[in-house]
């Protein structure tokens, strides 16, 4: 398996812009080779300098399938749904919502069995946060374990975080790395310090879901860093 990409920019809007024209040539490709291509991007602010960028991408929308890779338990309209985001922003895919059911395990399961036949995605963004989390998989969280195992079943599963809205919907690993490009985008000083102690594989950092991600045996990770 490859090692992890490390991709430094001077500033967040030249590397947004990198990240959408290296994700459209992704998906281009892939859509020269089959009908459709699938897309899984996050929500929360990291990527809200990307997606501007990324609508204005020469692509046949119409073929593409997006979801996110976790969402809130919130209202389809709360401002706060990663799904409310990407379907603003990149309105002309076809843009699947994870709340698939009244309940948040019902929705997991609809949610991972439209997935199911999606994959393999063309490709999987991830956004992180300074606990070193990533889609909704939290340090500490019930059944943590099991979602990043990586010789999981692909699922969809309920997921916690340790602020409100702390119910969540979230892909394990194994779902995540079921794709033919793998990144994550982070921004600042700290996130930049904390993928670097994982990459150094420092005991206090094993635990985090970030390392688990990095050292994926799965696919190779791209991680596009600015300031």
């Amino acid at each position: 398996m490859k090692p992890a990409v490390f991709l430094e920019f001077a500033d967040r809007q030249r590397c947004a812009e990198q990240l959408a024209s290296d994700l459209a040539q992704v998906l281009n490709r892939v859509l020269t080779q089959q009908a459709r291509a699938a897309l899984l991007l996050p929500g929360g602010s990291s990527p809200q300098v990307l997606l501007p960028q990324l609508a204005a991408q020469p692509l046949d929308w119409a073929r593409i399938d997006l979801s996110p890779t976790d969402e809130r338990w919130v209202a389809a309209d709360d401002p706060r749904s990663n799904h409310r985001l990407l379907h603003a922003a990149l309105a002309r895919a076809n843009c699947l919502d994870p709340r698939q059911g009244d309940s948040p395990q019902r929705a997991a399961s609809q949610w991972q069995a439209h997935l199911l036949g999606w994959l393999p995605f063309a490709a999987v963004l991830l956004g992180m946060g300074e606990d070193g989390h990533f889609a909704s998989l939290f340090p500490g969280m019930a059944g943590l374990a099991a979602a990043l195992d990586q010789a999981a079943e692909p699922a969809a599963l309920p997921a916690w975080a340790p602020s409100e809205p702390c119910q969540r919907l979230s892909l394990n690993l194994s779902m995540l790395c079921q794709t033919g490009w793998l990144g994550l985008l982070a921004f600042g000083a700290a996130k930049r310090e904390l993928i670097e102690r994982v990459a150094r594989g420092e005991v206090a950092s094993r635990e985090l879901p970030l390392h688990a991600l990095y050292h994926n045996g799965l696919n190779p990770l791209r991680i596009y860093w600015a300031p």
